[in-house]
This record gives C-alpha cells, sequence and structure tokens, in this order.
C-alpha cells in the first residue's frame, strides 16, 4: 500500500510538472517577438502598409499585389506592433484583411470592403506584447 502511494505522488509529481512545462510550451507563442503582418484580398489597385519595425520605428511600403507579408523580429523593450493598410482604385465590394502573426499564430485580424470611392483601409490594428 505504501509503495501504491508513494507511486501515485511521484505520478502526479511528474504529471504536474509535465503540464506545467506543457503549458508554457503553448503559451511561448503569445511572447514570441517574430511578428508577420500579412495583407491578403481580392482587391486590385494601390496599396499602402504602414507598421511598427522591429526596432520600434515606423516603416510605410506600397505593395504591388496582393498577397503582401512582412516578417520582422520585435525588440524586446518593443511594448506594441501596429499596422496600417489601405487600397485606392480598387473596385467597390472587393476586399483586403490585414493579419498580424505572432510566432506563427493570427492574433489578430480585420478586413475591409472597398467602398463606392474605390478605397478600404484597416486602421490600427494592433497586438499589445505579454
Amino acid at each position: 500500500m505504501k509503495n501504491s502511494i508513494v507511486k501515485l505522488a511521484l505520478f502526479c509529481t511528474v504529471g504536474l510538472s509535465t503540464l506545467n512545462s506543457c503549458s508554457k510550451d503553448d503559451d511561448s507563442n503569445s511572447d514570441s517577438r517574430n511578428v508577420k503582418y500579412e495583407i491578403t484580398g481580392n482587391a486590385t489597385g494601390t496599396f499602402d502598409a504602414t507598421y511598427i519595425t522591429g526596432s520600434g520605428s515606423g516603416a510605410n511600403e506600397a505593395p504591388t499585389a496582393l498577397p503582401w507579408s512582412k516578417e520582422i523580429v520585435v525588440q524586446a523593450g518593443i511594448a506594441k506592433v501596429i499596422i496600417n493598410s489601405a487600397v485606392i482604385g480598387a473596385t467597390p465590394g472587393k476586399t483586403i484583411t490585414t493579419k498580424i502573426f505572432i510566432g506563427g499564430v493570427v492574433k489578430k485580424e480585420q478586413s475591409a470592403v472597398v467602398q463606392s470611392n474605390g478605397s478600404a483601409i484597416i486602421a490600427g490594428l494592433d497586438y499589445t506584447f505579454k
């Protein structure tokens, strides 16, 4: 009986430490500093992407077509990443979708429909690091 209790205690201890380590592994993506910005959709026109870089400064690119993506590694002192995306001169009813991936997992996503003036804007899509 005493041997069974020792085995049970050992099993529970190993089991709990395994659960804790699995939990940490599962959460590691939320603490990753590997960021991917992505713009997809069926709109065509003139695109713009303005985003926070790995050093925390702003950058601007003019993608020539979709899909477009940018991968960066964000420095530890940067608390948040942000992307703004837009298209002008597009056909009304078409769409763009902007995503922020952290550690390969989509953390934020937003879509916009091109309006009658031919534009669609996604402003301030952001992710705050934990």
